[in-house]
């Protein structure tokens, strides 16, 4: 079992060092520590001084996985089949904008900017936006792509 050195800290709040093990496992178990944590504690046969100490007692045991959703395992994939822009090209196809812009106007105005067909058609599917950052959010999932 390995545990994170956070968890230890709150399981050991209000320690008075020096403390053997039985007397932090006890601490621990008062402040609801997990079970696994204080059976690791009352292993400790000496007294030790501080919580680095006891930290070095558990070293075998730290860095164990923090609790709660973890990112990694929450894979979104990009849809790579949708049309992708970069920021500068988009910025570029609609200079000129006079917004208040629907996407039909913005569409036009790309067009005539000599902007791609696939950014013409995107364009014409958001609604009516007040400036370019208000764009660049409603086309925010077709950011990112290879520069053209």
């Amino acid at each position: 079992m390995s545990f994170q050195v956070t968890e230890v800290q709150r399981s050991l709040k209000g320690a008075d060092y020096p403390m053997d093990g039985d007397e932090l496992a006890e601490l621990a178990k008062r402040n609801g520590g997990p079970d696994e944590l204080v059976e690791e504690l009352a292993k400790i046969d000496h007294k030790v001084d501080g919580p680095t100490a006891v930290m070095e007692e558990l070293k075998g045991d730290l860095g164990g996985r923090t609790p709660g959703p973890h990112k990694s395992e929450q894979r979104g994939y990009k849809n790579v089949e949708a049309p992708s822009f970069q920021v500068n090209e988009v910025q570029k196809y609609l200079k000129g904008a006079d917004y208040p812009m629907d996407g039909k106007e913005l569409a036009e105005l790309a067009k005539r900017n000599g902007g791609p067909d696939d950014l013409v058609r995107t364009l014409r599917n958001i609604g009516t936006v007040d400036g370019p950052n208000a764009v660049m959010k409603q086309l925010k999932e077709h950011l990112g792509g290879k520069p053209g």
